[in-house]
C-alpha cells in the first residue's frame, strides 16, 4: 500500500536506507539534501509489513497558499528508490498514486521511468531531459583518448597557460564569480537566497566529507572554480565559475581534466549535470560522456476557478 506521508511523518532512517540501497541512489534524495533543497517535501512511502520497500520523495514549493509538486534548485531528479529491482507495473503505482494526490506538478524530474510509461499519462506533459555521464572505472588514458578533438586542444592550451589548481575549504569566491560572470545569462537572474543555499548545501555536504572545491589560480587570483560532490561513488560537477580570463584560458576544461585524471582508475561515475542548454551539452560531451535520460512532468489537475485565480495573480505580480 502506497501512502503520503509528511516529512515529519517520515521515519528519516527508514526513508534514507531505501535512498542508499537504490540502484538510482542520489544524494538529491537523502533526507537531509532535501530538507534544505525543498524544506516542505512529502513522500509517497510502500509500506509493507511495517518496512518502507519503496519511497519516491515530492519536492514541494508554496505559492499564494498553494503547495505545488516543484523540483528545487540543486536537485537535478528524483527517482522512486527501492532496495528491489520493481517492475514496470509497481512504477506504475507510483505515478498512479502522483497525480491522485497532488493536483498541480509545475515540475517534477525523475530518473529510472520508462518513457512510454509516463507517456501513458495523458494528463501529463512529459518533456525528456538529459544528464552527461563518464565512467571513472577506466584509466585516464582511456578517458583522455575518448575526448573529442576539440577538447583535447583546449585542454592542451589549459596546460600552456600553467593553471595552479588549488583545493580549498571556502565557497564564497566560487558564488562571487558566478554572480559576477554568469547571473546575467540566467532570465531574471538569481535570488538572493540561492547563493545562500548554496552556502548551506556546501557546509552541509563538506561536514560529511561529501564536498571537494577546487579553484584555478593565476598569480594568486582566482579564474574558475568548481564544486564537486561525491556519494556513493557518484560524483557531480554540482556547481561551477569562471571569469573571462579564466574563459578565455580554458581553465575549466583544464580544471576538469585535472580532477578527472586524479580520480581515474576508480569505481563510480562522474556526472557533469548538464544543464539543458545546446552549447553547454556539447562542450559535456566533448570529454567522452553519454548521456542518461530522465524526465520532467508536467500536470496541472486543479478545478477551473482554481487555475483562473493563479493566472490572474501570475499577471498582477
Amino acid at each position: 500500500m502506497i501512502i503520503r506521508l509528511r516529512r515529519s511523518e517520515l521515519d528519516a532512517t527508514a526513508y534514507d536506507a531505501c535512498v542508499e540501497a537504490s540502484d538510482l541512489g542520489v544524494i538529491y534524495g537523502l533526507s537531509w539534501w532535501l530538507d534544505l533543497v525543498s524544506p516542505e517535501w512529502e513522500c509517497l512511502v510502500w509500506k509493507s509489513s511495517q518496512q518502507y520497500r519503496a519511497v519516491l520523495p515530492i519536492p514541494l514549493l508554496r505559492r499564494y497558499g498553494f503547495l505545488l509538486v516543484h523540483q528545487p534548485l540543486f536537485c537535478q531528479f528524483l527517482s522512486v528508490y527501492s532496495a528491489e529491482t520493481l517492475t514496470q507495473a509497481e512504477h506504475q503505482l507510483f505515478l498512479d498514486a502522483l497525480f491522485n494526490k497532488y493536483r498541480f506538478i509545475a515540475s517534477f524530474c525523475l530518473a529510472g521511468m520508462d518513457a512510454s510509461l509516463l507517456h501513458s499519462y495523458g494528463l501529463a506533459q512529459i518533456t525528456p531531459f538529459y544528464t552527461h555521464v563518464l565512467s571513472l572505472d577506466k584509466p585516464y588514458s582511456f578517458i583522455w583518448d575518448n575526448y573529442n578533438r576539440d577538447r583535447k586542444i583546449n585542454v592542451k592550451r589549459g596546460r600552456k597557460a600553467e593553471w595552479t589548481i588549488r583545493k580549498e575549504a571556502e565557497i564564497d569566491r566560487l558564488a562571487e564569480l558566478f554572480q559576477t560572470h554568469h547571473q546575467h545569462q540566467i532570465q531574471g537572474g538569481a535570488h538572493p537566497s540561492t547563493y545562500a543555499l548554496l552556502a548551506v548545501l556546501y557546509k552541509e555536504a563538506q561536514r560529511r566529507g561529501l564536498s571537494e572545491l577546487w579553484y584555478a589560480q593565476k598569480a594568486d587570483s582566482l579564474k574558475a572554480g568548481a564544486w564537486f560532490v561525491t556519494w556513493k561513488s557518484r560524483s557531480l560537477y554540482l556547481f561551477n565559475a569562471a571569469d573571462e580570463e579564466g574563459r578565455r584560458g580554458n581553465a575549466r576544461s583544464y580544471l576538469l581534466d585535472c580532477y578527472l585524471q586524479e580520480k581515474a582508475g576508480k569505481s563510480g561515475v562522474f556526472d557533469f549535470e548538464s544543464a539543458q542548454l545546446a552549447d553547454i551539452a556539447n562542450f559535456y560531451a566533448s570529454f567522452g560522456s553519454t548521456i542518461s535520460p530522465f524526465y520532467e512532468i508536467r500536470a496541472n489537475q486543479l478545478p477551473a476557478w482554481v487555475k483562473a485565480l493563479w493566472k490572474l495573480r501570475n499577471y498582477l505580480r
